[in-house]
């Protein structure tokens, strides 16, 4: 009788250890990932109980709040998003379902999760409060962007090169952000509109990517503006001929025409004499092959691509001709090749973008700044003061003139891009540059989709129009 009754015991002893183990796990090790999980009410009623602090922009507009409400005689908060469809992407939204954008990034921030609050809410101190975060992101010059943009799809960032800090970034077709929180079913499917172009979109860069080869071009010592060619309308290759677009023939050049007018044959040619290691050289100084560190989820990774697999940038055995020219198997970002333009705009040192620039509480108290930080210098600044002047010419004379600002007697330096897509008659435009020329303070990326003109012809325009907001919103 004696073994029964202790056997008993023994199985209630386990089992109620094991309930024990259980909780424990449950209650401490899994809590936050079921806290986590869409659609959990305890969260969602939670997270209704916070005072979710605002987005606030570089020219005081409040891109992200909350309001508070009763329901059913009880305090709780509706997230808004006064500004409706600007920078939906950018700004992200926060829902039952999910976090994007800056709402994601600083969720910790915002939802009052940092500091003493979350001692002081558990305590029945203090009510739970969010801080408000700044960012860099200028209305006046988003609003300019994304009216650029709204007649079809495409993104454009702009930048300061000096700091990093991301003026615009437009992601076309946009939606309505409240939707996002009061009825997501109505946001429409057509053209994508909840993907960020800016950071997500991948595309073949074109010419603009002659920008890069031009840097190791002449950092490498092995050219200089004046570097002569023979010309011609095709360049031979293992993988067939190069022609220049529209089949043009050129007679002897220099460095500085070619990239001006954009001379496939050249660069081609400067393609093979650099080598698969001087070009993945320099592709890995300006980001190419890794996650742009902007403060951003998501973001895709520019580079030699296969599928989702990123190539290594000095792969051997690849086809440096093509790659010079912008092919080759190269899908890039806007967010990217903004950041290009930023760097060789920036005497040839490249700064990591960034929107953030404070976080503050409701005390007033600053909680973080998002301080300007250099990734490293791609190029000598006397090679990136020569590139910008060749960039210049672009678009005093060559295939970037509608990017000119002559009206209000700024200089602008860019190059344009047109790469080609399965459908001859449909092309991917991109122009990328900065502004003023001799001492940028905005340096822009824009690409328009699936278009039947050059990138002189559609973005080069666009290109203009934001940097022009640009330079008049500075301070």
């Amino acid at each position: 009788m004696n073994r029964s009754i202790r056997r008993l015991y023994l199985a209630l002893a386990a089992g109620f250890g094991l309930l024990m183990l259980m909780l424990g796990y449950w209650q401490v090790v899994a809590a936050g990932g079921l806290q986590d999980r869409p659609g959990n009410v305890q969260t969602a009623q939670a997270d209704r109980l916070v005072d979710r602090g605002r987005i606030i922009s570089a020219d005081g507009r409040v891109m992200a709040a909350s309001r508070a409400a009763r329901v059913k005689g009880q305090k709780v908060y509706e997230r808004l998003y006064p500004q409706g469809g600007l920078a939906a992407q950018t700004i992200g939204y926060t829902s039952l379902d999910a976090e994007t954008g800056l709402e994601r990034t600083y969720d910790r921030y915002l939802s009052g999760s940092f500091g003493t609050q979350p001692l002081l809410q558990r305590l029945n101190l203090s009510e739970k409060e969010g801080a408000n975060v700044e960012i860099s992101l200028d209305t006046r010059v988003q609003a300019v962007a994304q009216d650029q943009l709204a007649a079809g799809r495409g993104a454009v960032v702009a930048l300061d090169p000096t700091t990093g800090r991301v003026i615009a970034m437009a992601s076309s077709p946009t939606f309505d952000l409240q939707l996002a929180v009061d009825d997501f079913a109505a946001i429409p499917e057509e053209g994508g509109p909840l993907l960020n172009r800016a950071v997500q979109g991948l595309y073949a860069p074109g010419s603009t990517f002659k920008a890069v080869t031009a840097s190791e071009a002449l950092d490498s010592g092995l050219y200089t503006p004046d570097s002569e060619f023979p010309g011609g309308s095709e360049y031979d290759t293992p993988g067939g001929e190069i022609r220049n677009f529209g089949n043009a023939s050129y007679g002897p050049h220099t460095l500085t025409t070619a990239l001006t007018f954009s001379i496939n044959t050249t660069f081609a040619e400067i393609g093979d004499s650099l080598g698969s290691e001087r070009m993945g050289e320099i592709m890995t100084a300006y980001g190419f092959g890794e996650r742009p560190p902007v403060d951003l989820p998501d973001v895709a990774v520019s580079g030699r691509r296969r599928g989702d697999e990123v190539l290594p940038n000095d792969e051997e055995g690849e086809d440096t001709a093509r790659l010079a020219i912008g092919q080759e198997q190269l899908a890039v970002t806007p967010l990217q090749m903004a950041m290009v333009a930023g760097a060789i705009a920036n005497g040839g040192t490249a700064m990591a973008p960034r929107l953030m620039t404070r976080i503050v509480d409701r005390g007033g108290s600053v909680v973080q700044r998002g301080e300007p930080q250099e990734i490293g210098q791609v190029m000598s600044p006397a090679y990136a003061a020569e590139l910008a002047s060749m960039m210049e010419d672009v678009v005093r004379e060559g295939t970037g003139t509608r990017a000119a600002l002559s009206g209000v007697g700024v200089t602008v330096a860019g190059k344009t891009g047109t790469a080609e897509s399965d459908d001859p008659n449909r092309n991917q435009a991109w122009f990328i540059g900065f502004a003023p020329a001799e001492d940028p303070s905005v340096a822009v990326a824009v690409v328009i989709e699936d278009t039947s003109s050059t990138g002189g012809e559609a973005a080069a325009p666009v290109a203009a129009a934001v940097m022009e907001s640009a330079l008049e919103a500075a301070p």
